[in-house]
Formats: C-alpha cells, structure tokens, sequence
C-alpha cells in the first residue's frame, strides 16, 4: 500500500488558488487604503497603523504565492 492512497487529499486547482490570491491582494489594497485615510483624520491612529502594516503583509505574500504557484 502507498502513502499517496492513504493520505490523499483531494486539491484544488492552481487557477482558483491564483483567483484567490488576487481577491486577496484587493483585500489588502482596501486595507492600505482604508488605514491612509483614517490615518488622516486621526492623526495617531493605532488601528490604522494595524491595517497598513497588515494590508501590506497580505499583498506581499498573496504575491509571492503567485509567483510560485506560476513558477510551478
């Protein structure tokens, strides 16, 4: 008996984890967006700071998964 049959794990298509990552990366742009300009009206605004460094974590990885998952 293989190890593939006993732990298959059915798997979703490359396409629909790229879509994914795009819909993810807008999340993220409306993050950014969203902390600029609560950033603007409230001078010091921790949530905003949250949702910049944040939006710009989820871009930066969901870009990354592109990237390898086109590579591959």
């Amino acid at each position: 008996m293989q190890l593939e049959s006993i732990f298959n794990s059915p798997s979703l298509s490359t396409q629909l984890f790229i879509i994914l990552s795009i819909v993810s990366i807008i999340i993220g742009l409306c993050l950014i967006i969203f902390g600029f300009v609560r950033q603007k009206n409230l001078k010091k605004s921790t949530l905003a700071t949250c949702c910049i460094i944040f939006g710009i974590l989820v871009i930066v990885s969901h870009t990354i998964q592109i990237i390898v998952r086109m590579l591959l």
